[in-house]
């Protein structure tokens, strides 16, 4: 009787875990808030080197060491050092609505994609 009274509980316990897994959504937490953070701070002077390798092709060197990295890199990283210490010193706090620690940081207006317009494909573009 004991062995299949133990049988019964290992198989329920995985079935339990698995749903307690996918019934709650994830929130973010203090550590992903700290870790944010620090990630914000210790790697924002790339972003002095990334501005300007993706204007190097498209605007030529001058534009891209005057545009990409002395003003559009800079800026980056001075913004991104900002978030990082915002998010490494409010990380106990939640600083959003709903008692929330997302980031304040926005994601990027500009996804890249170019869709045709019109479609390619009249008949069925919905």
């Amino acid at each position: 009787m004991k062995r299949i009274l133990a049988l019964a509980f290992l198989l329920a316990v995985p079935q339990f875990m698995a749903h307690a897994d996918i019934s709650m959504p994830v929130r973010d937490s203090f550590y992903d808030k700290l870790g944010r953070g620090l990630a914000n701070l210790t790697t924002a002077p790339s972003e002095l080197l990334d501005s300007q390798y993706g204007m190097i092709e498209t605007d030529g060197a001058t534009v891209a060491f005057f545009k990409g990295f002395l003003v559009q890199g800079t800026s980056r990283m001075i913004m991104d050092m900002g978030h990082g210490v915002f998010d490494i010193v409010t990380s106990p706090f939640p600083t959003q609505d709903y008692y929330s620690y997302r980031s304040m940081k926005l994601p990027p207006y500009d996804s890249m994609v170019v869709n045709d317009y019109p479609p390619a494909d009249l008949k069925n573009w919905y």
